[in-house]
């Protein structure tokens, strides 16, 4: 697997070959049944040499799950405000026992991999993962294929399959993907740092001017420019560093401590940076993305925790680490900046995808750099033809591309595109992944069908990029300028844990949605510049989304503030309940609820839920037989109306008292009683509600008129109260009056007005509200 980090003045680095091609030998078995491919393969990288004897291996296959499409559909409405899934993440117990593998195909894979005398291991926590080992021999039988052994320059021995594997049909369709039989280039190895800090990064004069408005001597940005990039000085100036997110870095190589203990002295911060080794960890040395993406993701936001998760780059280590990250479920956001081409045949995004998935449902952001090689990710392993980057191209990835940044202020950023001897930033179209639903942007047309990245921006080019420190060898070591899309990654995951922090949320989740559906007023259209690196003819970037820059960058004015998900505020909500005592076996007691969020804005399409107790008789909601429980008790959720209002009546066979209490996102939020009476003699009734015949503009106002309701309750009606603020505030009209003319307000402005009846028992309901538009 590759990683996407580039030195100024320096070709591409390829730290690895993406899940790289090895090959091995064995014996093809035979079958009396079809036998479905489930796994590609790819010729010996040169340098490498094909071994006469065969070797222990262990590889994994990602199990079908039966309920993929319930579970596309429960991330769906992670993000739905109006479904009561939103922002209900689950654990990850609960998504294996709701989505993982079921216990019949874990059986039956099993039995068949034992059949061949290969070890059945380990199942990873959220059931996707099963791990097998065993002989290259026994595992070219299972699979009906031949597979090598094969030392790899490095001199380490890894299985390699030298033709498509495959199974009977009857297995196959238990198996989504196979991972583990492609060789790979392993860098190095592990560290720990452990520190503690919320403090602002100070200025570093090691790194170089902090002040210009363009990249300064060492030929990048420091942490204080690209803040005032991104919008994140003023977070820090509130004291916002990331406090409460912990970042999880994925790293197939190692880095020094000491150089992040150089890094973070100079910036006069200390970020907590822990390891977690995956599989062993990675081989002995540093590189240069290890350090390059804890510095960057640490630097920007030093309040958060990074978990460094190390694997090896070969054989397992590159999906393990993904399904650990994803089965510890401890990291709120998920950065890498490893990849391979999409179409190489020695991936696996097959493989991976449900480990997104899993993290998508946990409430995991994952973030991936969108490649170096512009729109033709395939270069140097596949051919120079259009392709993407897995895996940014996934649909539950944010896909990171890269600009040229010349100046921050005035801005002047273009897309990133050095030529093929310096790279350029992914983008294109995948050929394995549909377009989303959420992937809708001015920019994007119907007759795109497939998923586009990247999803937006951020600096890459490595001639304005970031200064890191690192004493490694490539650079003459010390402090310089680093680029690639490594730097996105690892940025935006810093920008977001400071958004979770200033939006007050433990975790975001995934988070494509809300970047599509904050265009255009969330990002800097970025219009100029292609990422075409090989003269293919694509892409360029223009007016609204395009595949070279994504939706653009990020606003520094409105991106964090756009993050935060509507955030209901009870103090600026309004409850009523009508008159309190009610007739048993009768239509019941009604509740009026006005949801708002912190900016004073209606709720619309939001889900209340509703529990009614009694000691007796049969509790109803809404005259609805099935929300009543056993035992006195009753649970109902209604939705709000366009202008955030909900109404509910609660009914009662017997005589009692039924307690009430509405909940938000299972928080209580409103708690009332009604008193169940056997005889008007002892109900006060409201009125019912009136409605709105006629709602006349005139200039500054209209002229409202009022149909009294059809049930006037146990007192005759007394008046009218209409109200513009979806019933936060409310306006008597004259005693008896059902005409009113109302002014004093904006010309040509919408209003949404309801009114409401008044009477000795109390007030009704809202009616059915009606817009008008002033002259």
């Amino acid at each position: 697997m590759r990683s996407r980090v580039m030195r100024t003045l320096v070709p591409l680095l390829a730290l690895g070959m993406g899940l790289a091609s090895v090959t091995m030998t064995g014996a093809p078995s035979s079958a009396s049944e079809p036998r479905v491919v489930v796994a590609g393969f790819s010729p010996i990288p040169h340098g490498d040499a094909v071994v006469a004897q065969p070797m222990t291996a262990t590889f994994a296959v990602a199990l079908h799950q039966d309920h993929a499409a319930a579970l596309d559909a429960f991330i769906t409405s992670l993000s739905d405000p109006a479904s009561p899934n939103y922002r209900r993440f689950v654990t990850t117990a609960q998504f294996a026992q709701r989505f993982g593998a079921s216990a019949a195909t874990v059986t039956a894979v099993s039995r068949y991999f034992a059949s061949y005398g290969l070890h059945v291991g380990a199942l990873s926590r959220g059931r996707i993962l099963l791990h097998v080992s065993g002989s290259t021999t026994a595992i070219a039988h299972a699979f009906a294929t031949r597979v090598a052994t094969v030392r790899r320059s490095d001199g380490v021995v890894v299985p390699q399959l030298r033709a498509s594997a495959t199974l009977p049909s009857s297995i196959a369709h238990d198996v989504t993907g196979v991972a583990g039989l492609s060789s790979v280039l392993a860098p190095s190895p592990a560290a720990i740092v452990a520190h503690a800090s919320t403090a602002v990064p100070t200025t570093c004069p090691s790194a170089g001017n902090s002040t210009g408005n363009s990249a300064n001597a060492l030929g990048g940005y420091t942490l204080q420019q690209q803040a005032q990039l991104y919008g994140l000085t003023s977070a820090w100036a509130a004291g916002h560093t990331g406090a409460g997110q912990t970042i999880g870095v994925y790293e197939l190589g190692g880095y020094n401590p000491t150089d992040l203990s150089t890094y973070f002295s100079c910036y006069g911060i200390t970020p907590s940076v822990t390891n977690i080794n995956v599989d062993g960890g990675p081989g002995a040395g540093y590189i240069d993305e290890a350090t390059l993406d804890i510095e960057e993701a640490a630097g920007l936001a030093p309040g958060a925790t990074i978990q460094v998760y190390q694997g090896p780059n070969s054989n397992l280590g590159p999906t393990d680490t993904y399904q650990q990250m994803a089965d510890d479920n401890t990291a709120t956001i998920v950065t890498t900046s490893w990849g391979t081409c999409e179409s190489d045949p020695s991936g696996s995004p097959s493989t991976e995808q449900p480990i997104f998935a899993q993290m998508a449902a946990q409430g995991q952001t994952v973030f991936s750099a969108a490649g170096d090689n512009g729109s033709s990710d395939c270069a140097g392993v596949v051919n120079n033809q259009l392709a993407v980057d897995d895996p940014s191209s996934q649909p539950y990835v944010t896909g990171v591309g890269g600009l040229t940044i010349s100046s921050i202020t005035p801005l002047s950023e273009t897309v990133w595109n050095s030529g093929s001897g310096g790279g350029a930033g992914g983008g294109g179209v995948s050929s394995i992944w549909s377009r989303p639903t959420w992937q809708n942007a001015p920019g994007i047309s119907a007759s795109q069908t497939m998923r586009m990245v990247p999803d937006l921006s951020v600096m890459g080019d490595p001639g304005t990029g970031f200064i890191e420190y690192f004493s490694g060898s490539g650079r003459g070591g010390g402090w310089g300028s680093i680029g690639g899309t490594s730097i996105g990654s690892p940025l935006m995951s810093a920008v977001t844990a400071i958004a979770a922090e200033s939006c007050g949320v433990s975790r975001f989740g995934f988070l494509n949605p809300t970047l599509y559906a904050m265009a255009p007023t969330g990002y800097i259209d970025v219009t100029t510049g292609s990422n075409d690196i090989y003269k293919t003819g694509s892409y360029s970037a223009g007016a609204g989304y395009d595949m070279a820059s994504g939706l653009g960058s990020p606003n520094p004015a409105t991106f964090l503030s756009g993050l935060c998900p509507i955030k209901f505020d009870a103090s600026k909500s309004s409850f009523s309940a009508g008159t309190t005592r009610v007739l048993a076996n009768a239509t019941g007691g009604s509740v009026t609820a006005v949801l708002r969020d912190s900016n004073g804005h209606a709720m619309p399409n939001t889900i209340v839920d509703i529990s009614a107790t009694g000691t007796n008789g049969r509790i109803m909601i809404d005259g609805d037989p099935s929300s009543a429980v056993s035992g006195g008790h009753a649970t109902y959720a209604v939705t709000t109306n366009l202008i955030g209002t909900a109404t509910f009546e609660v009914s009662n066979t017997e005589p009692g008292t039924v307690a009430v209490t509405l909940s938000y996102q299972s928080q209580p939020v409103y708690k009332t009683k009604f008193t169940f009476v056997t005889s008007l003699a002892n109900a006060r009734a409201v009125p019912g509600p009136p409605s709105i015949v006629k709602a006349s503009p005139l200039v500054g106002g209209f002229l409202l008129v009022v149909k009294a309701p059809a049930s006037k309750g146990s007192s005759p009606v007394t008046g009218y109260q209409y109200s513009l603020n979806g019933g936060a505030t409310w306006t008597t009209m004259p005693r008896y009056a059902t005409s009113v003319k109302v002014g004093r307000l904006a010309r040509g402005k919408a209003y949404s007005v309801t009114v409401r009846a008044l009477s000795a028992a109390g007030h009704s309901v809202a009616s059915i509200s009606k817009r008008i538009v002033t002259r």
